[in-house]
C-alpha cells in the first residue's frame, strides 16, 4: 500500500508545484473604460485652462487592458489553465511582449513615456482642429541622404511655393497632397546657418490591410521638441500607461473646446494612437477593450483600421465597430452617431474581409 502512495504523492506534489509556479505567459483581460470627460480614481482625467471650455452631453470612453505578470515572472500554471476556459482571458508569451533584459521598472517607464507622447499628440491635434496654433521644432533624428542629424526643418518648397514649417501638421498637410517622386526643397537650420536641401518625396508602404496612405513623405525620421501650447491641457491618469488613448483624448479635448456636444448624448468608445499629423495608429488588446466598452453601455466603437481583423469573433452582440484611419474619420463618426446616423465609414468586419481576400 505504501509503495503505491509514494508515487501518487510525488505526482501530486509535482502537479501542485506546476500549478503554483510562475510560467512563461502573461494574462490580459478587459481593463477600466473611462469617460475622458469624467474622473478616474476621484481625479479629473483631463483639465483644460487658458481657454473657454463648454459642457458636453457626450460620453467618450477610452479603453484599457489589464495585464497579469511581469517582464521577469509570468502567471502561475493555475492561472494559465483558467485562461484556457475563458474567452475573456488571453495568454501572451512573456517574450512576445517584453525583451529578455527588460525589467518591470523599465517597462513602466516606457509605458509612461508613451502615454506622455500620446497626450502631447492628442492636445496638439485637438487644439489645431479647434482653431488654435501650436508650434514646435522638428529636428532630423539621424543622417539620411543630404539630411544631417540635428537639422531643424524650417520650410518646404513645392513647385515654387514655399510654406514655413512650424508644426508637423504644416509639413504633413503639404506632403499628403503631393505625389510620391516629387522634387522638393527643404529649408533647414544647420549649426546656426540656413541650408537648402533638394529632396524627392517617397511613397508610403501599404499597411496590413493593403491600404496605402495618400500623398508622400520625406522619408526621414523627425524628433519634435519645444512644443508651445496656447492652452494648458493636463492629464491625471495614474496607473494607466501606453499610447492607445490618444484618439479618445483628442476627441474629448476637441469636444471641450468647441460648443455643443460632439457625439450628442451618445456613449461612444474607442482606441488608437494619435500622431501629430492626425493619423490613428494600431494598438494591442482590442478584443478586451471591446468588452470593457460594452460594459459601459457603448454600442459604437472606433477602432484603428489595422486592428479590424482582431475584432472578428470578439465583437459583443449589438456593438458596431467602425474602422478609422485619421482624426477626421473619428470626428465625422462621432458627429454622425450623435445625430442618430450611421457613420459614412466601413465597419471593421468589412475591412477584415477585404484584407483577407487580398
Amino acid at each position: 500500500m505504501t509503495s503505491h502512495r509514494i508515487p501518487a504523492l510525488v505526482f501530486a506534489a509535482a502537479a501542485f508545484l506546476t500549478l503554483a509556479a510562475p510560467g512563461p505567459y502573461l494574462l490580459e483581460s478587459a481593463g477600466p473604460a473611462v469617460d475622458v470627460h469624467g474622473s478616474y480614481q476621484d481625479k479629473q482625467l483631463v483639465t483644460i485652462k487658458g481657454a473657454d471650455t463648454y459642457p458636453s452631453d457626450s460620453h467618450l470612453f477610452m479603453t484599457t487592458v489589464t495585464q497579469w505578470g511581469t517582464p521577469q515572472v509570468g502567471v502561475t500554471g493555475a492561472q494559465t489553465v483558467a485562461a484556457l476556459f475563458s474567452k475573456d482571458l488571453q495568454m501572451m508569451p512573456v517574450r512576445s511582449v517584453y525583451a529578455p533584459a527588460q525589467t518591470l521598472e523599465s517597462a513602466q517607464k516606457q509605458d509612461a513615456a508613451m502615454m506622455d507622447s500620446s497626450q502631447n499628440a492628442a492636445a496638439v491635434v485637438a487644439l489645431q482642429k479647434a482653431g488654435y496654433k501650436v508650434t514646435m521644432t522638428l529636428t532630423v533624428a539621424a543622417d539620411h541622404g543630404d539630411f544631417r542629424k540635428g537639422d531643424v526643418i524650417k520650410s518646404l518648397t513645392i513647385n515654387g511655393t514655399t510654406t514655413p514649417i512650424t508644426t508637423f501638421s504644416d509639413l504633413s498637410s503639404k506632403l499628403f497632397a503631393t505625389n510620391a517622386g516629387t522634387k522638393v526643397d527643404v529649408g533647414v537650420t544647420r549649426d546656426g546657418k540656413s541650408v537648402d536641401i533638394a529632396a524627392t518625396t517617397v511613397a508610403y508602404e501599404a499597411d496590413s490591410t493593403g491600404w496605402v496612405h495618400p500623398g508622400s513623405r520625406l522619408g526621414v525620421a523627425l524628433i519634435d521638441s519645444d512644443l508651445k501650447f496656447p492652452v494648458d491641457v493636463t492629464y491625471d491618469v495614474q496607473g494607466i500607461g501606453g499610447p492607445s488613448a490618444g484618439t479618445m483624448f483628442t476627441l474629448g479635448i476637441y469636444d471641450s473646446l468647441t460648443k455643443g456636444s460632439l457625439a450628442g448624448s451618445a456613449t461612444l468608445a474607442g482606441t488608437g494612437t494619435m500622431s501629430y499629423n492626425g493619423d490613428v495608429g494600431a494598438i494591442g488588446g482590442i478584443q478586451h477593450k471591446l468588452v470593457g466598452a460594452y460594459g459601459k453601455g457603448a454600442r459604437n466603437f472606433l477602432a484603428p483600421a489595422e486592428n479590424c481583423a482582431e475584432t472578428v469573433g470578439y465583437t459583443p452582440a449589438g456593438m458596431k465597430v467602425w474602422s478609422i484611419r485619421t482624426i477626421d474619420d473619428a470626428l465625422a463618426a462621432a458627429r454622425a452617431i450623435g445625430e442618430g446616423k450611421e457613420p459614412d465609414l466601413p465597419q471593421c468586419s468589412e475591412v477584415a474581409q477585404q484584407a483577407a481576400q487580398q
